[in-house]
């Protein structure tokens, strides 16, 4: 991984994250992050969380909606130091709701 981390200048990851009853990052379409959002693990060991200079792109967050069906919430990690990805954690996943399911669709990373 230090060799592929050397010869890159960037990197992207996606992670998706599928929810039932589940917020994971806004508790609403509109909203900022709540301070129950999830936050996520760098390969360096930085958290990454909402708020930070690196917190993650989210082009979708639907997983605010509690309509009984399955949702989603799109997490782009995009850095110019390509040492903080992969993602190696995520923390503060929603286990404490009655109803709440999740799970995690991890994707591959482009070093560039």
């Amino acid at each position: 991984m230090n060799f592929i981390h050397l010869l890159s200048t960037e990197a992207v990851q996606h992670i998706i994250i599928h929810c039932l009853n589940a917020s994971v990052w806004a508790e609403g379409p509109t909203q900022q992050p709540s301070p129950r959002s999830v936050s996520f693990k760098a390969w360096t060991g930085e958290d990454i969380q909402a708020g930070d200079l690196l917190e993650p792109q989210i082009p979708r967050d639907d997983c605010c909606i509690r309509d009984g069906r399955w949702h989603q919430t799109h997490f782009i990690f995009q850095s110019q130091d390509p040492t903080l990805l992969p993602i190696i954690d995520v923390h503060n996943l929603p286990t404490t709701e009655p109803g709440a399911r999740f799970h995690l669709e991890v994707g591959p990373v482009c070093f560039l």
